[in-house]
């Protein structure tokens, strides 16, 4: 085992238990006055959309995004920041401007009781469950155990740790007892502490690295002497086309995949739009979602490019070696003291997503699965009935820590899961004529539809050919075939929707009434309006201009991003360029966000 100050180690134990104090003492503040399930799992429905954003945020940061997105960084040089810019930019804003406000007016508690509203009777029911299940031990079991790999991957340089069973021992019990207490009041309010470590500890190396360096300027010339054939393509403000890990294809894959569909169903971050006090906030949760994520992804990645001019080998390394790379920064730049706290926000982020997939995996299996089979246990009952569920939920996890080996295989793998049903998400809301048998190809059918893909393109010599380049590219293929498999299965479900009835009227009128859902939804309106007379308002245009807005919002987010990263390898014309770019937009945005939320409204 490898020589760590005894600061660094303290400084670590005093995370810890700040966190334990935090999490169960002050969570108590928020609690208060709140009581049974909607207490414990809602906060009782006032949090603020900033606080939930940024608890959304750094759910998303789970140990495994350091590892994973240094070792993407490694490959591809300061165009890295397209590799969050296209998953999450335009998508977090499309789900603020066109969905949060319609869930928050729902009053439901989890999303998959959404299913019992827009379906209703024993497909309702049926589908409630199934996505229940798939959300917990598909969707979110991955992400907890690809936490704790992340932290023994870090852990594992800097300790010389080769057990993951230390990575168990370090995180689990605190965190367990805190989220058994306090619930989601604990989870927000640890959330935000841990975004502030995580941010400060960032910060710390992004300087650290400049340090060495002798500044910006000194970072791109180190990089121009060590890659004098390749440094264009490090240091490129976009992506290059042709490069053998990010090319503007692989990125417009990125780009399809996960912003389509998005905001159409909820998980995690669906707890946090139904526990905001109005519709207002609960829109404010994905843009504060999104700053926050880009701000610590920015500061995350870019010291990446220190290692890329210290370690030149590993520019054209592959995803198991690359993903070390966070580990050796800590280890090379960072001194005494300062190394603690970067390995207690390494905690942080895991911490952060265990405890929010925990508290909402046992909330869903409480509510969708166990009410609807077992019947309703009481409001005492259900509580410990919920805490028991976390343990399942915490259990299955700890399995995949044991099975897996690349932390961007897992994303892409889940990516290529969720994405061949992505349409279908937007489809239940913006479409009357959806069904139980459009969910069943979708939902059901999109996966098999997904590895059937698999199985079929590498029969194509084409495709061969690209998958033998190497596990990076193999990689990048993977998200093309998660687009063709979205492509499928959409022309499936659409057939499958046109074929079949739709849903019993009534079951579609009590839902519009509720819902007050866009798109085509003319006949449902119409039959309301022979039944009561027209006593809803017409319906308005808001999918396309919900979709201007977002627009706006991911330009100015995006022009930040851009600016930041140009400014730290010295490019101070072209940051400027991109800071009066994104203020324009940000002002734009800020208008227009009042002017559609008050239409939505």
């Amino acid at each position: 085992m490898h020589h760590v100050p005894k600061v660094d180690a303290i400084i670590v134990g005093l995370y810890l238990v700040l966190s334990f104090v935090v999490g169960v003492f002050v969570a108590r503040i928020l609690r208060r006055g709140t009581k049974g399930e909607e207490g414990y799992f809602l906060a009782g429905r006032r949090m603020p959309g900033w606080l939930t954003g940024i608890s959304t945020a750094v759910t998303a940061m789970n140990a495994d995004v350091a590892p994973a997105y240094c070792g993407m960084a490694v490959v591809v040089g300061l165009s890295v920041s397209w590799f969050y810019l296209s998953r999450f930019g335009l998508g977090m804003m499309i789900a603020a401007m066109l969905f949060a406000v319609r869930w928050r007016q729902l009053g439901i508690s989890t999303g998959p009781e959404f299913y019992a509203l827009r379906f209703g009777g024993r497909g309702g029911k049926f589908m409630r469950v199934y996505s229940s299940l798939f959300s917990v031990f598909i969707g979110m079991v991955p992400w907890i155990g690809a936490g704790m790999l992340g932290v023994h991957m870090i852990f594992g340089p800097i300790f010389g740790i080769d057990s993951k069973v230390v990575t168990l021992s370090i995180v689990l019990p605190v965190l367990v007892i805190y989220v058994w207490i306090s619930g989601f009041s604990g989870v927000v309010i640890t959330d935000l502490l841990q975004t502030a470590i995580i941010i400060c500890a960032n910060i710390m190396l992004m300087v650290a690295v400049l340090i060495h360096f002798g500044g910006p300027n000194g970072l791109a010339e180190s990089i121009v002497a060590t890659h004098p054939g390749e440094y264009k393509e490090i240091l490129s403000t976009f992506p290059v086309p042709g490069h053998r890990v990010f090319g503007p294809l692989v990125v417009l894959a990125w780009f399809i995949v996960p912003t389509i569909g998005i905001g159409g169903g909820v998980g995690t971050e669906g707890q946090r739009i139904f526990s905001t006090r109005d519709s207002k906030e609960a829109a404010k949760v994905w843009v504060w979602g999104e700053i926050a994520l880009f701000a610590m992804l920015l500061l995350l990645t870019l010291p990446t490019l220190g290692a890329i001019a210290n370690y030149p080998e590993l520019y054209h390394a592959e995803p198991a070696e690359r993903e070390t790379v966070y580990g050796l920064l800590l280890k090379d730049y960072l001194p005494m003291g300062f190394l603690g706290i970067a390995l207690a926000a390494l905690l942080s982020s895991v911490m952060s997503t265990i405890d929010s997939h925990l508290n909402y995996g046992s909330q869903t299996l409480l509510n969708d699965t166990y009410r609807q089979i077992f019947g309703d246990p009481g409001p005492t009952k259900s509580l410990w009935i919920g805490r028991l569920l976390m343990l399942v939920v915490l259990g299955s996890s700890i399995l995949v820590v044991f099975f897996s080996k690349s932390l961007i295989g897992i994303a892409i793998l889940l990516a290529g899961l969720f994405g061949s049903a992505a349409t279908f998400q937007w489809g239940q809301w913006w479409w009357w004529r959806v069904n139980f048998w459009s969910w069943c190809s979708a939902m059901i059918g999109g996966p098999f539809i997904y590895f059937g893909l698999g199985y079929l393109l590498r029969t194509w010599s084409w495709w061969q050919s690209q998958l033998a380049r190497g596990e990076s590219a193999q990689q990048g293929m993977a998200m093309l075939q998660a687009v063709i498999s979205l492509v499928s299965s959409t022309v499936i479900w659409v057939i499958v929707t046109l074929l079949t009835k739709p849903e019993n009227m009534e079951y579609l009128k009590k839902f519009y009434r509720r819902a007050r859902p866009m798109g085509c939804w003319g006949p449902v309106r119409r039959a309301i309006i022979e039944e009561e007379g027209d006593v809803l308002p017409p319906p308005k245009k808001l999918i396309a201009p919900g979709i201007g807005v977002a627009l706006l919002g991911a330009g100015w987010v995006a022009f930040a991003v851009l600016a930041i990263s140009v400014f730290f390898v010295g490019r101070y014309q072209e940051g400027l360029l991109y800071v009066v770019l994104s203020v324009g937009l940000g002002l734009v945005f800020k208008r227009a966000f009042n002017w559609h939320l008050k239409r939505l409204e």
